[in-house]
């Protein structure tokens, strides 16, 4: 037994390698690009300024907070990171006085064991349309479609968010994982004609009543605006990824529950129910 353990560290040592280089895992890395260039923190340390390449990370478990270096009314970007070995994980954003103006994506590579060429795309909002190769591919979250190594072209868009076109680079053996971080899209809204005078019948009274029902609503409340879609999400939490609770519809008017968060989310009542919904679409009636 003796003899068998010299001759394994005899073979370690002939071809240049150690018994510690034995568990050190292969290095991950980080690529960092943003709009207006910023200070990178990874788990509370200082990295630098942006553009930040790092190619000699230790795989595992990240808190990437990034602070944009000009602008004090920019919103700093925080995310958590899981950084594989052998692989690089490429992260754009542009900063934003709000999270909901923010933009940005991320990519990432996750060894694959089958050997396949694979794409993955989640976002922020959910539900954003996917074209692959100028072809529609579904709607995120899309989970390991199985593509050809090389290079495509993804657009993601959504009503109310500005559209966004990116390249990217398949590899064989990994599955390609883009997360899209939509900027909402500023809508003008043109208030509508004068109403005109009709000789119709007026409505009975039970078509009166429906109608005059969200005008009752108690101060204060929001009053949803106009989105692109002709609905605003409610969701259960004051985040664009948190669960959905349902749809209010333009001109509803939702009670108003005292809350706000500095991101521009509004807690209000929504079918009996607690929920948030984005400042960005509607007026805060007092």
């Amino acid at each position: 037994m003796g003899k068998i353990i010299f001759v394994i560290f005899c073979s370690l040592l002939l071809g240049g390698c150690t018994v510690k280089n034995l568990f050190v895992k292969i290095p991950a890395g980080l690529e960092i690009t943003t709009t207006p260039a910023s200070t990178v923190f990874l788990n509370n340390e200082n990295k630098g300024e942006t553009p930040y390449i790092n190619k000699d990370l230790k795989p595992g478990d990240y808190i990437l907070k990034l602070v944009a270096s000009s602008g004090d009314n920019l919103t700093p970007y925080e995310t958590k990171l899981s950084l594989t070995s052998k692989a690089s994980t490429i992260i754009n954003h542009t900063f934003a006085p709000s999270e909901l103006d923010a933009s940005g994506y991320t990519l990432q590579l996750q060894e694959d064991l089958s050997g396949g060429t694979f794409l993955s795309v989640i976002s922020d909002p959910d539900t954003v349309n996917v074209t692959l190769d100028d072809k529609p591919s579904g709607f995120t979250p899309l989970s390991k479609i199985a593509i050809t190594p090389g290079s495509h072209s993804l657009v993601a868009t959504s009503p109310g968010y500005l559209e966004q076109t990116l390249p990217v680079n398949a590899v064989k053996g990994y599955n390609l994982i883009v997360n899209f971080k939509l900027a909402s899209e500023t809508i003008t809204l043109t208030p509508p004609p004068p109403a005109t005078v009709s000789a119709s019948p007026l409505p009975s009274p039970a078509i009166a009543l429906a109608s005059a029902g969200p005008s009752t609503i108690d101060k204060p409340y929001v009053l949803i605006g106009e989105t692109g879609t002709g609905w605003l999400r409610v969701r259960k939490e004051a985040s664009g990824t948190s669960e959905e609770l349902g749809k209010a519809d333009t001109g509803e008017k939702l009670k108003y529950l005292g809350e706000s968060t500095e991101l521009g989310w509004f807690k209000v009542e929504f079918e009996g129910a607690p929920g948030w919904v984005s400042g960005k679409y509607i007026t805060l009636v007092k």
